[in-house]
């Protein structure tokens, strides 16, 4: 049996607002305050206020707990699918993007606290919204906090075929389809350096240099996507 010890000493250093957000949002009364401050403090914040804790451990904890319920949560829901279909839909749903989409969703980054600037923290709802978990988890105990991810996310804010729908392999499908017509494509991608960052360029070529797509995007992985999707979606 798997044991949580809670931090003996309590603390009023949550704000108002995000006590109110715990309890409209999620139905949360923290039992132990500095469990859940741990949870919305990333790492920077050690810089600006000489605290030594973050929402690493947490983030690790809740990391495990929400993989599980949405484990147990397609296993109920698909009976007829095999083991392959339910883990590749688990781990679109515990992706960074969609984890930061159900933070974004509860409107968590308000209430984190982090050195603001220059840094962009790409995965910091997403991380903070597992570390939350992972104190709820603590606080409150699998069952009920299974209850609250179950009611206050799973339910207003998961849309799996939307979800399989954006995480689509456009490439690999693209692959198959001139596969299937016995051509060959190729990919040119190259990298431009803009102001603003580099951004990648693809183009889809098929025989005779044909240009049949092109597409853009932070990487060469996203830049081919983009491409393979441009030409599906004219068919």
């Amino acid at each position: 049996m798997i044991k949580f010890f809670l931090r003996k000493k309590k603390s009023n250093q949550l704000s108002s607002t995000f006590n109110s957000f715990l309890k409209n949002q999620l139905g949360i009364i923290p039992s132990n305050d500095l469990l859940y401050k741990e949870a919305i403090s990333h790492s920077s914040y050690k810089n600006i206020s000489g605290e030594k804790v973050d929402n690493e451990r947490l983030e690790f904890l809740g990391d495990a707990f929400i993989s599980m319920v949405i484990t147990d949560f397609l296993f109920n829901k698909y009976p007829e699918k095999n083991e392959g279909y339910l883990t590749k839909v688990r781990s679109k749903i515990v992706s960074r993007e969609q984890l930061n989409k159900f933070g974004n969703a509860i409107e968590l980054e308000k209430y984190l606290l982090y050195q603001k600037g220059k840094n962009n923290y790409k995965s910091l709802v997403g991380n903070a919204f597992e570390a939350l978990f992972g104190a709820i988890l603590i606080d409150k105990g699998y069952v009920k906090a299974k209850e609250i991810f179950e009611k206050s996310i799973l339910n207003p804010y998961l849309d799996i075929n939307q979800i399989l729908k954006e995480n689509r392999d456009h490439k690999s499908d693209l692959l198959i389809y001139f596969q299937k017509k016995k051509e060959e494509i190729i990919f040119e991608t190259k990298r431009i350096e803009t102001e603003n960052g580099k951004i990648f360029f693809s183009s889809v070529i098929i025989k005779n240099r044909k240009q049949i797509g092109q597409g853009t995007g932070s990487s060469k992985k996203a830049a081919e996507q983009d491409a393979s999707k441009v030409f599906l979606n004219g068919l």
